[in-house]
């Protein structure tokens, strides 16, 4: 009977660990519409104001092609990853002194969390 409780336990840590990040993309997902939908797109290739952020966690910063960066980002040579995004995310003219985006940030640290997520996802 133990081993059984055992087994269920941990069945249901499995299938936490699969749903918690889906739910943080869910909520990444509000957050980008929240901030970011208005200059940035999603799907590749798409440039609004700001560059496409689909497959940006990995890619080097400055590189979408078709948008014209600021030096700051084009020189930074950022690799963007989770830790990096949330970050710029949180004062992103701290993170990269130059950049021309006027954004002043994601304050909630549970919202930066939530959006690097659903962002890691744009794959």
């Amino acid at each position: 009977m133990k081993r059984l409780a055992s087994i269920g336990l941990a069945a249901m840590l499995g299938a936490a660990a699969v749903v918690a990040p889906a739910l943080a993309e869910g909520e990444g997902e509000k957050v980008f519409k929240k901030f970011c939908f208005v200059c940035h797109a999603t799907e590749p290739g798409k440039t609004k104001l700001g560059p496409s952020l689909h497959g940006i966690v990995g890619r080097k910063a400055g590189t979408v092609p078709g948008f014209k960066y600021s030096d700051a980002n084009v020189n930074s040579g950022v690799i963007w990853d989770a830790a990096k995004l949330e970050t710029y995310l949180a004062d992103p003219k701290a993170f990269m002194p130059g950049t021309k985006m006027v954004f002043v940030g994601v304050k909630r640290a549970e919202e930066r969390k939530d959006l690097v997520a659903y962002l890691a996802s744009l794959r």
